[in-house]
């Protein structure tokens, strides 16, 4: 069973290059970011190590329910690179758990042909460790910025904030194995064919 790492910019299309994964091929598609969002919900494994490490921005922070306010914890790191590094030593390590005991348990059933985990941090948090592949998506920065501004209704503001605070584009192509394009020109009969030949 290989270990693909999935990874790429804000925007290139990660989840779209995953769901044709997952729905044509034998893959089991893990989300790292849907691994932080449920451990960091209320009793979550990162939820009160959340709270103990931001505890002065507590009044914003937590909704009447006791819940982390998602929202208010991304505009608080996304210029804060301390802040930033807080978070990540709280969540990396436990999705990385998470993500081990998943694939544990997948070798021990022998259902899939591949495991891909989908994570835009795959550098930053050591994750591409565990892989034996990591796929880079790569779309055209303009064609980022536009799904950004069209799909999500991120301001011009917010998106250079996302694109300062990752990786370059070289990095990503020198440190990962194969490029997945992903432009807006790739269907998804393309994205099945490059799926199918990397596999």
């Amino acid at each position: 069973m290989k270990i693909i790492g999935l990874t790429g910019g804000i925007g290139s299309g990660k989840s779209f290059v995953a769901n044709v994964a997952k729905t044509h091929f034998n893959v089991l598609h893990i989300s790292t970011d849907e691994i932080a969002r449920q451990q960091m919900l209320k009793g979550g494994k990162s939820y009160y190590r959340v709270i103990e490490e931001f505890s002065k921005y507590t009044d914003e922070l937590i909704l009447e329910n006791g819940e982390i306010n998602r929202p208010v914890l991304s505009r608080l790191v996304l210029n804060d690179k301390e802040l930033l590094k807080k978070l990540d030593d709280i969540t990396h390590p436990a999705v990385i758990d998470e993500v081990n005991s998943i694939i544990a348990a997948e070798r021990e059933r022998a259902e899939y042909e591949a495991i891909l985990i989908e994570t835009a941090l795959i550098f930053e948090a050591g994750m591409d460790c565990i892989c034996d592949e990591v796929w880079y998506v790569y779309a055209p920065m303009a064609t980022r910025r536009k799904r950004l501004s069209c799909d999500r209704g991120y301001s011009d503001e917010r998106i250079d904030g996302f694109f300062g605070g990752q990786k370059p584009e070289e990095e990503f192509l020198r440190l990962s194995d194969r490029t997945v394009p992903n432009g807006d020109d790739v269907t998804e009969e393309d994205m099945i064919r490059i799926i199918r030949g990397y596999l």
